[in-house]
């Protein structure tokens, strides 16, 4: 018995000097079973080539560690992941994306675990608004001019940010694939992405609980949004008298049901032994005591099998349809299309004050300026407190040698402007513009106020020349629209894209010219009769910043 105990110790003390140590990073919702399997995984002394392997288990977010692992966000000090275990394979097509991360990622092993996404709400709002009356689709996030609940319910959607959560990305996946392609499709999608409240992740109890009292008064919201199966489980099991309204979302289709987090065992290191100690902790991790462990957390393990479902929650009784996987492409489009236009602005408003603009608008008793001032006011209203704008009065020159006045520079629109905000000095000014009695060199304005904006351009941004005209050039030696369009066809450049949007005012300018110039841009032009568009031509202005130079305006 003696020498079997020094043996023993022996053993113990030489595995513990000499073990393979495995890093395995894990989404922070699964973190906690990850560390229970370790632990009975590290009790068994598996070894490896006369080595130990223990496992050490950390958690993070999938996002952040993507953008670890695929360069775009380092920070120095942190230890080498052997393994990661991301919540969804969408975040492993987003780091493939990346040449650092298409090399750090070794392979992908079959899941560990599932968990369904589920459209959510509260049973007062379900009771209320009647979203649930009938199993939902995707079109219950959607606005009501685009198929979603009617305006009457005061719908809020609380959506988590695609950029950072796995339930977010998804579920603009699903949405894109309703929506379809196109231009109608492009401005939904990005009415959509407007009218949506982007919040933190809600795939645990305390952002479930965040969400549910953001349902009750004082804000008593009416609101949905998207979580996972395990989190709403586990949101049940800690509030059992005031459980959650979840349902499976369904479509008409293979692609349109419910996504579901896939949690993939990704190899991350190169070095051999370690790789076979992975594949051994991999292979461990598909056992029954181990997919039982998932289970036990709430999780369907990787065959789908959940465990019991409690009564309550009635997810049982649901039709479950599986949306088919995301291809990294689409993945990928879908995710760049929400951070384009999530973008901040940054507009030179160039405004046009020139006689023609005291002409009548063809369409009321009103002039072409006091419908292109009304328009203004209005969507000077749209623009996010994230947008920085200037403003250029044209038209009332004298000379050719400076075609514009400049009134305020560009700014962001709730810093101070002297005593008050940017914004509201904007908003005193455009009330008080009147025809004056200048000349208006159209396009040399045009060409100083885009060689300013490519001088300054600010990445992160959405840079662009607004442009309110009634679009009559009537400046005698003002460049012509042929030397104009050469000259902004040599400064375009779609790394540092500026473009420029032209509204048009009126029928006496040339809109055709309006089109020419906005398309060597890669921007868009549009003709205004009643301000009451400005709403819809915002939207699709934005929209715009989906496509690449020649994309057709909506």
């Amino acid at each position: 018995m003696g020498t079997l105990t020094a043996k023993a110790v022996i053993s113990r003390k030489s595995c513990s000097d000499s073990a393979i140590v495995l890093n395995v990073t894990a989404s922070t919702d699964i973190t906690p079973a990850i560390q229970s399997m370790a632990r009975s995984f590290n009790a068994q002394s598996v070894s490896e080539n006369g080595h130990c392997i223990q496992v050490e288990v950390t958690g993070a977010d999938s996002a952040a560690e993507a953008a670890q692992i695929d360069g775009q966000a380092t920070t120095p000090g942190l230890p080498a992941v052997d393994v990661w275990i991301p919540d969804s394979s969408l975040w492993v097509d987003v780091a493939r994306s990346y040449p650092v991360g298409a090399g750090a990622i070794q392979a992908v092993s079959q899941s560990v675990a599932r968990s369904p996404l589920l459209l959510v709400t509260t049973p007062k709002v379900a009771a209320k608004t009647h979203i649930f009356d009938s199993p939902p689709t995707w079109s219950v996030l959607l606005p009501p001019s685009y198929g979603g609940p009617p305006a009457s319910l005061g719908l809020s959607v609380d959506l988590p940010d695609p950029s950072d959560s796995s339930s977010g990305l998804a579920s603009i996946i699903e949405v894109s694939r309703l929506l379809g392609t196109g231009p109608a499709a492009r401005t939904a999608f990005t009415k959509f992405e407007f009218n949506s409240e982007t919040t933190a992740n809600f795939d645990s109890v305390a952002g479930l609980e965040v969400f549910a009292a953001s349902t009750e008064p004082p804000l008593d919201r009416q609101a949905v949004t998207v979580a996972s199966e395990q989190a709403v489980l586990a949101y049940d099991a800690a509030n059992p008298k005031a459980p959650l309204e979840a349902r499976y979302p369904t479509g008409a289709s293979a692609s349109l049901g419910t996504p579901e987090l896939n949690y993939p065992y990704v190899l991350t290191t190169s070095k051999s032994l370690v790789k076979r100690a992975a594949d051994k902790f991999d292979a461990y991790l598909q056992t029954p005591a181990a997919r039982s462990v998932i289970r036990y957390y709430g999780f369907r393990d990787p065959g789908n099998v959940p465990d019991t479902m409690p009564g309550a929650a009635g997810l049982s009784s649901q039709p479950l349809q599986l949306a088919s996987t995301a291809t990294a492409a689409e993945t990928a489009a879908n995710l760049q299309v929400w951070e384009k236009l999530g973008l901040g602005s940054r507009d030179l408003t160039l405004i046009d004050v020139s006689p023609a603009m005291a002409s009548p608008d063809g369409i009321g008793t009103q002039t072409i300026e006091e419908t292109l001032t009304q328009a203004a006011a209005r969507g000077l209203a749209l623009f996010p407190d994230s947008t920085h704008m200037g403003l250029w009065e044209i038209g009332n020159s004298t000379s050719l040698s400076k075609p514009y006045t400049q009134l305020v520079s560009i700014g962001a629109l709730p810093a101070d402007y002297g005593v008050i905000s940017r914004r509201t000095q904007l908003q005193q000014i455009i009330a008080t513009l009147k025809p004056g009695n200048g000349t208006l060199a159209l396009h040399d304005a045009l060409l100083a106020a885009y060689q300013e904006m490519t001088r300054t351009y600010a990445p992160n941004y959405a840079n662009a020349v607004l442009v309110l005209t009634a679009g009559v050039d009537t400046a005698r030696g003002d460049m012509s629209l042929s030397d104009l369009l050469a000259r902004l066809k040599a400064l375009y450049n779609p790394a540092k894209k500026v473009e420029f949007v032209i509204l048009m005012f009126g029928k006496t300018g040339n809109f055709t010219a309006m089109r020419e110039i906005a398309d060597a841009t890669g921007g868009v032009a549009y003709q205004i009769s009643n301000p009451a568009q400005i709403g819809q031509v915002f939207i699709e202005a934005i929209a715009h910043r989906m496509c690449d130079q020649g994309c057709a305006a909506p």
